[in-house]
C-alpha cells in the first residue's frame, strides 16, 4: 500500500475514532437531556439555533475551505484569513445580541432571547481556532483533531447535564455549547503552537474575498434554506412538532451528519492532495461513494424497521410521536448517501463556482417545498415526503454538475452500487422477518433481547452480503485485518 493510501487511511481511522466516541458523548448526553428537558424546552433551543445559521456560514467566510484546498499557502493568506475571522466574528455577536429581543418577542418567547445572548458567545470565541483547526485539517494531523474534540464535547456534555439537572432549562444546552468551543479554541492552540503567534492582517483580502464571497453564499443559502424549515414549522406548528422533527432526523442524521461529517473531514483534505499530486480523482470517488453507501443503506434500513425500538433506547417514550417519520427520514438519508461527497469533491478540484451555482438553485427549492408541505398540510410526516421530494432532484442535478469537471464513470457506478443495494438487502431479510414476526404497527417495542439479537444478525448478514456480492469494502485492508481476526479461531 502506497504512503498516501496508509495516511489517508490513520486519517480516516482518527476520524472516526473522533466521530464515533463522539457520538457515544453525544447520544449518552442526549438520552439523559432528553428526560430532563421538555420537547418545548428542546424545540426553543432548535429554533436559536436557526436563527443565527446564517451568520454560523458568514463567520467561517469559506476560511476552512480555503486554507485546506490553496495549493500554495503564503503565510499573508494565512495573517489575512486571521484577521476577516476575527472581523466577522465581532461584527456577528453584536448582529445576534441586538437582534435577541426582536426574534423573541416574533416568537413570543422570552428564552430564545436569552439562548441568543448566550450562544452569540461563540462568535467571538471561534476565531481564535478556525484558521488553526484548517491548518490541521490540511496538514492530516486528524490524531490531535479528534483528542480535540472528544475532550471538548465531553466538557459540553457534562455540563449540559448538570445544568439541566439543576433546572435551568435551555439554557444548560446554551451555555454547553460555549463551553465546549472555548475547548475547542485552547486544544486547537495546545495542538499547533505555531500558529498561535500568527498575526492578524488584511493585507491579501482580495484573494480571499475571490474563494469566500462565493463560498459565504452558498453556506448562507444552504443554511438559509436549511433553517427555515425548523422557523416555519415553529411558527405554523408551534415547538412541539419542531423538537420531534428533530429527534425523527437526528436518526437519520447519526449517519448522515455524524458518520459522514467524520468521512467529509478526511474526504476533503484527501481529494485536494490527490488533485495537487495529479492522480485519479475519479476513482478516488468511485471508491468512496461505494463504501459509503455499503455501510449507510444497511443503517438507513434497520432504523426505519425498528424505529420505535431505537427512539425509546435513545429518548425515551415521550418521543413515540417521531415513529412514523423515521423510515422517511431514513429514505432521505440512503438517498443522499448516493451523492454526499460531490460537494468536498467539487470543492478539491477548484469549482467552488459550479457548486455555488447548483446550491443557489436547489436549496431555495428545498426549502420552498418544506415550508409549503407545513402550511398546506400543517403536518409533520408532510415535511418529510418534502424533503425526501427535494431530494430526488437533487442527486442528478449533482452528478449534472460532477460531469462539468470530471466524466462520471456511470457503468463503474451502477455496477458498485448495485452491490452496495445487494449487501444492504440481504443483511435486512432476518431483521425484517422478525419485524413481521411481531407485528410491523406493533405500538409497544420488541423486548430488548429481541431488539439486540436483530442488530447482530443484521452485522452478521450484512458481512455476508458483501462478501457474496464481493463488493469493493471487501477488498479494503482494514475490512481483511478485521475478517481474519474473526475466522482465525475457525481456522485453526
Amino acid at each position: 500500500m502506497s504512503e498516501s493510501g496508509k495516511g489517508v487511511r490513520r486519517a480516516l481511522a482518527f476520524s472516526f475514532i473522533e466521530r464515533w466516541l463522539g457520538i457515544v458523548i453525544a447520544l449518552g448526553s442526549n438520552v439523559i437531556l432528553a428526560r430532563l428537558l421538555s420537547p418545548a424546552q428542546v424545540g426553543v433551543f432548535s429554533v436559536s439555533l436557526a436563527v443565527i445559521g446564517v451568520a454560523q456560514v458568514l463567520r467561517d467566510f469559506g476560511v476552512v475551505s480555503f486554507v485546506i484546498q490553496e495549493k500554495e499557502l503564503q503565510e499573508d493568506s494565512l495573517r489575512t484569513a486571521y484577521g476577516l475571522s476575527l472581523l466577522l466574528g465581532g461584527l456577528l455577536f453584536l448582529l445576534v445580541a441586538i437582534s435577541a429581543p426582536w426574534v423573541a418577542d416574533f416568537y413570543r418567547e422570552r428564552a430564545v432571547r436569552d439562548t441568543l445572548w448566550v450562544c452569540s458567545l461563540n462568535f467571538l470565541l471561534l476565531p481564535f481556532a478556525t484558521v488553526t483547526m484548517a491548518l490541521l485539517r490540511r496538514e492530516m494531523s486528524f490524531r490531535a483533531l479528534a483528542i480535540i474534540g472528544l475532550v471538548s464535547a465531553a466538557l459540553g456534555a457534562v455540563v449540559s447535564i448538570v445544568m439541566a439537572w439543576a433546572g435551568m432549562g435551555v439554557m444548560a444546552l446554551a451555555v454547553g455549547s460555549v463551553l465546549t468551543n472555548a475547548a475547542n479554541c485552547v486544544g486547537a492552540r495546545i495542538a499547533h503552537p505555531a500558529s498561535a503567534g500568527l498575526r492578524p492582517n488584511l493585507k491579501v483580502w482580495r484573494h480571499l474575498l475571490s474563494f469566500g464571497a462565493q463560498s459565504s453564499l452558498t453556506g448562507v443559502v444552504t443554511s438559509v434554506s436549511m433553517d427555515v424549515n425548523d422557523l416555519a414549522v415553529g411558527k405554523l406548528m408551534g415547538f412541539e412538532p419542531v423538537a420531534i422533527i428533530s429527534k425523527a432526523q437526528g436518526l437519520m442524521q447519526l449517519f448522515h451528519r455524524d458518520v459522514m461529517a467524520a468521512i467529509r473531514n478526511v474526504a476533503f483534505p484527501a481529494y485536494a492532495k490527490t488533485v495537487r499530486e495529479g492522480e485519479d480523482l475519479e476513482a478516488s470517488y468511485l471508491l468512496s461513494v461505494t463504501h459509503v453507501t455499503a455501510v449507510a443503506w444497511p443503517f438507513y434500513g434497520f432504523v426505519s424497521i425498528y424505529a420505535l425500538e431505537t427512539l425509546r433506547l435513545l429518548f425515551g417514550s415521550q418521543w413515540d410521536a417521531a415513529t412514523v417519520l423515521v423510515p422517511w427520514y431514513c429514505l432521505c438519508g440512503a438517498v443522499a448517501a448516493t451523492a454526499n461527497l460531490i460537494g468536498p469533491l467539487t470543492l478539491a478540484a477548484g469549482r467552488i463556482d459550479l457548486l455555488t451555482k447548483v446550491e443557489i438553485l436547489w436549496q431555495p427549492l428545498r426549502a420552498m417545498m418544506i415550508v409549503l408541505a407545513a402550511l398546506w398540510f400543517k403536518s409533520m410526516l408532510a415535511c418529510a415526503i418534502a424533503l425526501l421530494l427535494a431530494l430526488l432532484l437533487q442527486v442528478p442535478l449533482l452528478y449534472a454538475l460532477k460531469a462539468r469537471f470530471m466524466p462520471n464513470n456511470w457503468r463503474a457506478l451502477s455496477l458498485n452500487l448495485g452491490r452496495s443495494a445487494a449487501a444492504a438487502a440481504i443483511s435486512l431479510v432476518a431483521p425484517a422477518l422478525m419485524a413481521w414476526h411481531y407485528g410491523l404497527d406493533r405500538g409497544t417495542p420488541m423486548p430488548a433481547a429481541v431488539f439486540v439479537a436483530a442488530m447482530l444478525l443484521c452485522v452478521a448478514s450484512w458481512i455476508s452480503g458483501l462478501l457474496a456480492v464481493r463488493h469493493p469494502l471487501t477488498l479494503d485492508p482494514v475490512f481483511l485485518r478485521l475478517w481474519g481476526m474473526v475466522t482465525r479461531p475457525l481456522r485453526s
